[in-house]
């Protein structure tokens, strides 16, 4: 669906199509209670929740947590390409997700948190920003566009170049207190 065609989905076409084709498969054959997914690929694990429910399967998806550096990036395997100084450089995902939740903390809506973390990786050195959005976890509507859900969850959602390494980052947020 429409989810599949944006933000990873544009920058990766087919990748997600071949992605829930094996975790499909892999579900339907060790037919798991649970099944454990890391949010750091916070699109892929939404479309696996979607899957799971759209074709009825009898397994609960359990998101893990993003685990992150002691200087607060995520751990990534593409992390090992970065130079010393693209490492220091690429510490400014985090800080402007960061800036982006505090904003969020404070009651901003959806479209100024973008502007203060946007506005923070364009300005921060080494840093070629791909995307930020703030995206409904569950559908990945822009809610910039479509406005803050029900449930009042958010996520804050960044890809960036930092010299040839593209990363990407997400923090959860909550938008009624």
């Amino acid at each position: 669906g429409p989810i599949a065609t944006v933000y990873e989905g544009e920058t990766r076409p087919i990748h997600f199509a071949g992605v829930l084709q094996v975790v499909h498969k892999v579900l339907n054959l060790v037919r798991p209670d649970v099944a454990f997914f890391g949010q750091k690929d916070a699109q892929q694990l939404a479309l696996i929740r979607t899957m799971v429910a759209d074709l009825d399967m009898p397994v609960r998806i359990q998101a893990v947590p993003i685990k992150r550096e002691e200087s607060g990036l995520a751990l990534s395997s593409r992390n090992a390409y970065l130079s010393e100084d693209e490492y220091i450089e690429a510490l400014a995902l985090n800080q402007a997700l960061a800036l982006g939740k505090d904003a969020a903390r404070h009651g901003a809506p959806p479209k100024e948190i973008c502007g203060r973390a946007t506005g923070y990786l364009n300005k921060a050195p080494g840093v070629k920003l791909d995307y930020l959005s703030v995206v409904d976890p569950e559908t990945f509507e822009d809610l910039t566009e479509v406005g803050v859900p029900d449930h009042g969850r958010g996520l804050i959602i960044t890809a960036a170049w930092v010299g040839s390494t593209r990363l990407i980052d997400n923090r959860e947020v909550r938008f009624d207190g």
